[in-house]
């Protein structure tokens, strides 16, 4: 199991990822939060959200990845997500 360094009480934690649904979208779709706690202080982090959105990404970059691939469509998608990830985290108030 990974572990990493709490930034709020400098502990080393056990990552543990758990998901929750967080919300809707308009289609009725979940939008779904990976996400781990620090057992020391609680405190809360991130991992991704994913939405109908990203869910599609993630299909094309595995499409990417398989008979030819394409170094520099692989990173403007992966650009794009990065930038849908931000806009997620803003929108359900996640760190």
């Amino acid at each position: 199991m990974k572990t990493c360094i709490c930034d709020k009480c400098k502990k080393e934690i056990k990552i543990n990822i758990e998901e929750m649904v967080i919300g809707h979208d308009n289609d009725g779709e979940e939008i779904i939060e990976q996400f781990f706690i620090c057992p020391e202080c609680n405190a809360h982090y991130t991992v991704f959200i994913s939405d109908k959105f990203m869910r599609t990404k993630m299909r094309i970059m595995q499409g990417l990845m398989g008979k030819t691939y394409n170094q520099n469509a692989r990173n403007a998608l992966l650009k794009e997500m990065q930038e849908h990830f931000k806009k997620l985290k803003a929108k359900y108030n996640r760190t």
